[in-house]
């Protein structure tokens, strides 16, 4: 080690971590201004709408790609566009997006909030759903999805699944190898993501395993780990990644073993979980269904950056099927679209509520491309946005943590 080597390790020895958190965070916001970012316009025919559609993309792949599969039916054709520093990003897209349909973002938080304009929805890439573990577990089966919780456990009790806990470390390698890789990698393809095996014993050393078992064989399992009065599920697992046990209940079983576990240790509140931040994705939907309540997720690191072409009939098609959750006023809400034929009524405004409304939201964003009849009234914690004004209100202004309804009204 010569002596500049020396001299540096000495000073950062010296420095308090309170001076070097914040100066850490300052060197990697630097260092991702300055980091190329791939651009990409894709063309395609739209989900929903079924007209050619062109969107943008900027972004790491395929993890910006993920709005965008479900923007488009297919895959899009793609043209690169070349990379460029993220602190031009903006700038770049700002000279793209009157051309395009819908734009498509994924950086950093800091840098979404510090570099990009009013006019992006701030879209977080992961989100939690937390639930209160009810004293009595018969409770889960009296909410608002009654009837699909009821469906799973009875789904349990004719396949005559149990679980049992293990804090084994034998049995962490074989969770890992034999359970929770084949899993991802069958089920989650191009958005699989491994959690490293370090990370993964972090957690483990914290809770431990649940298994499931079948006629005393173990089909599935989860992991999880304690902290502070809450058990939080981290990662789930199926032997072999072989959908017959997936069909037999262990997913399902795995959740509520859960459920029964942090109710044995006292536990006051459940976290299922990260989903993805789209009101009907299927794994959100599912967690929903036992009470959860949607939160923003701890540590998250990125966000996707949105924004879309005013009056753009394939976009409202695209926000019907896939209402997105973004940030606002320092937590969460969410956007959806009600495409109908003429008018847009109460009654219609009422049924994408109560398929739609989680707890946890701030405000549930109802767009209308139609427009609202007279004097219809806004289910709870909602907004009605007429968009028949010729231009979007909505996009501008509702984009920030402190962003305000522009004209959006409540009838």
């Amino acid at each position: 080690m010569n002596w500049l080597q020396h001299w540096a390790s000495e000073l950062d020895l010296r420095v308090p971590p309170t001076v070097k958190r914040p100066g850490h965070l300052l060197l990697r916001l630097l260092k991702n201004w300055v980091l190329p970012v791939p651009v990409t316009i894709l063309s395609g025919e739209a989900r929903g709408s079924g007209r050619q559609v062109t969107a943008v993309t900027a972004g790491a792949q395929p993890w910006v790609e993920y709005l965008t599969d479900l923007f488009f039916d297919g895959s899009p054709q793609q043209r690169p566009m070349g990379r460029v520093p993220q602190c031009v990003l903006p700038r770049v897209l700002d000279g793209l997006a009157p051309s395009v349909d819908l734009v498509v973002a994924r950086t950093d938080t800091l840098s979404a909030r510090l570099l990009f304009s009013r006019g992006y929805l701030l879209v977080p890439e992961w989100v939690d759903l937390w639930v209160n573990v009810p004293d009595d577990l018969a409770a889960l089966q009296r909410g608002p999805h009654k009837r699909d919780v009821r469906n799973d456990l009875r789904r349990i009790r004719k396949s005559g699944l149990t679980y049992k806990v293990s804090h084994a470390e034998a049995d962490f390698m074989v969770f890992y190898q034999d359970y929770y890789l084949p899993l991802i990698r069958v089920r989650h393809e191009k958005y699989g993501r491994v959690s490293s095996l370090s990370t993964l014993h972090a957690r483990f050393r914290r809770g431990g395993l649940i298994w499931v078992l079948h006629e005393g064989r173990r089909v599935a399992a989860a992991l999880f780990d304690r902290w502070e009065g809450t058990l939080h599920g981290f990662a789930l697992g199926v032997l072999d990644g072989d959908d017959r046990f997936v069909k037999l209940g262990g997913l399902v079983a795995a959740y509520y073993s859960e459920f029964r576990h942090a109710h044995a240790l006292a536990c006051s509140e459940l976290n299922l979980g990260a989903c993805r931040p789209v009101l009907t994705d299927g794994m959100f939907r599912y967690k929903r269904k036992w009470g959860a309540r949607v939160v923003e997720r701890s540590g998250s690191y990125y966000d996707y950056l949105v924004r879309w072409r005013q009056s753009s009939e394939s976009v409202h098609a695209f926000l019907a099927h896939s209402p997105l959750i973004f940030r606002h006023r320092g937590g969460l809400s969410a956007v959806t679209a009600a495409v109908c034929d003429g008018q847009t009524t109460e009654e219609d405004a009422r049924r994408v509520h109560r398929r739609l409304w989680t707890p946890g939201l701030h405000r549930l964003y109802l767009l209308s491309p139609s427009g609202w009849e007279a004097a219809c009234q806004a289910p709870p914690q909602s907004i009605l946005v007429d968009l028949t004004a010729g231009h979007d209100p909505f996009t501008p202004a509702l984009v920030t943590s402190g962003g305000r309804p522009g004209p959006a009204s409540a009838c």
